[in-house]
């Protein structure tokens, strides 16, 4: 941690210690005593609002306020003035590296309403000084339509709206995805590309309460960490370690420039992977998956909720599949049973490197009768 980081995230630090939530959280001199923090989770801070309703302890006044799920509800977040300064100053320089350059005419597709994506997505291409046309969600038709009769450059939005507006005959230079997986499917930038005729096709990641987090640039090599604005972590889901760079394991996030509910040392269940890229912090393949419902499988962490994004690289399934584990003799043994139609020898493959434990069976079936994660172990 350079003294940069330091000093920024001592004064986030210091903001947090304002709020009751944080008791414990004081000023540290290096990157090793800030580790010794105590974790923020999820179902703590749906306790913080359940216990202090309906906006929770770590609220004190907003200039915006939005929803985001957490657990089966959704909770609010908040922006003082000076976060959405900030978001969009982070933003605008996220959006300029991903191809988008001043002037550029801009189709926001991200919704306005609930979580407010589509807000501060403008926002920062108004920092930006690029031109916005708030299209949301939706209507593919008329959106594609906007695109090729206003010479539009650039496309903001989920991927898979991307793909509509592609077959609705959309096309631009660049497109800026965020809101589900993207370059964690296999084929999937590519295929945007194509439909969109788009030269540049970029992954953003953010959570609703820390936007942006990583974002790749025209290199399309990887996630790069905002590091004046985030500070990420890589931990074990089980032993709260701090990983080794190349290793896989449950992203935390800490906001370094945030006043209302600023989240310190946050575990956001997401999986990912990191790793240092002169001097930069990466991730290379963004989210890939979730840390809930882990299984420790021939010594290896085995996460099933990645599987999604690699089924999903392939055209034929329909991305329902069982996975079973058991211990016939003294080794674990996996069977993947996936719905629709695929080589199994590339599934296989896929499957392996998702999951970094090779299945020892593999089959597609044209029915899949029951689904989900069976641990027969025990």
């Amino acid at each position: 941690m350079d003294e940069t980081t330091l000093t920024a995230l001592n004064e986030q630090l210091e903001r947090a210690a304002g709020y009751d939530l944080y008791d414990e959280v004081g000023p540290v001199d290096s990157a090793a005593d800030f580790r010794e923090l105590p974790f923020l989770t999820a179902a703590e801070l749906k306790e913080d609002y359940d216990a202090n309703p309906p906006e929770g302890s770590l609220y004190d006044g907003a200039a915006m306020m939005c929803f985001t799920p957490l657990g089966e509800d959704l909770a609010p977040t908040f922006d003082t003035a000076a976060d959405l300064e900030w978001q969009a100053e982070a933003n605008a320089a996220v959006l300029a590296a991903a191809g988008i350059d001043p002037g550029d005419r801009v189709l926001n597709t991200f919704g306005y309403h609930t979580f407010g994506t589509g807000i501060i997505f403008q926002r920062g291409l108004e920092a930006l000084g690029a031109e916005v046309l708030p299209a949301g969600p939706g209507d593919s038709e008329g959106a594609a339509a906007t695109v090729a009769e206003y010479d539009v450059d650039a496309i903001v939005g989920n991927p898979s709206f991307a793909l509509k507006l592609g077959d609705a005959g959309a096309g631009v230079d660049v497109f800026v995805g965020a809101g589900e997986p993207f370059t964690s499917v296999p084929g999937l930038r590519e295929d945007v590309k194509a439909a969109l005729d788009a030269e540049v096709a970029v992954d953003y990641f953010g959570t609703r309460q820390i936007l942006p987090v990583a974002a790749e640039t025209t290199a399309e090599d990887g996630l790069r960490v905002v590091d004046d604005y985030a500070l990420v972590e890589v931990i074990d889901p089980d032993s709260g370690e701090v990983l080794p760079y190349g290793e896989r394991g449950e992203l935390v996030v800490t906001h370094l420039r945030k006043e209302a509910c600023p989240l310190v040392r946050y575990r956001t269940g997401d999986l990912t992977e990191w790793e240092e890229r002169d001097g930069e912090v990466v991730l290379p393949d963004g989210v890939i998956g979730r840390t809930d419902g882990r299984l420790k499988v021939k010594g290896v962490k085995l996460y099933p909720e990645s599987l999604g994004t690699v089924l999903a690289g392939f055209d034929g399934l329909t991305g329902d599949y069982r996975l079973e584990v058991s211990r016939p003799a003294s080794t674990d043994h996996v069977r993947l049973v996936v719905e629709g139609e695929a080589d199994v020898d590339a599934l296989a493959a896929a499957v392996k490197d998702r999951l970094l434990v090779a299945p020892d069976e593999v089959d597609v079936v044209d029915d899949l009768a029951e689904t989900g994660v069976v641990d027969e172990r025990y």
